[in-house]
């Protein structure tokens, strides 16, 4: 696996809880910060047919009241429409969901089993 270093500054009570994490839990500190990014990452679209990705990669431009307008079905204008197939839409509202949740909103229980 290639890496690429980055530095970036954190604020200290961020450092010092993950070098608390690091030090109960046996892992070295550059795995908790790892799994810390990868557990805080938006939606990934590896698994979704490339002919979807322009329609939802989209999603990410849309302020957080049209995303959830799109999870209720709903399509702002200037949103390109995508593949006019039910497997489409649902992952349209899928990951507009994703999204939100990624933003720190809560998801309301009719649809965390969309995105545990």
């Amino acid at each position: 696996m290639k890496k690429k270093s980055v530095q970036i500054e954190i604020p200290l009570s961020i450092y010092e809880l993950l070098q608390d994490i690091a030090q109960s839990s046996g892992w070295s500190f550059e795995d908790v910060i790892l799994q810390t990014i990868k557990s805080g990452l938006p939606p990934s679209l590896g698994k979704v047919p490339v002919d979807f990705h322009e329609g939802l990669l989209a999603l990410n431009s849309l302020g957080d009241r049209d995303l959830l307008r799109v999870v209720e079905g709903e399509l702002p204008k200037n949103l390109p429409q995508g593949p006019d197939s039910a497997d489409f839409k649902l992952l349209r509202q899928t990951y507009a969901l994703r999204l939100l949740k990624w933003r720190g909103h809560p998801i309301p229980s009719p649809y965390e089993t969309l995105v545990s």
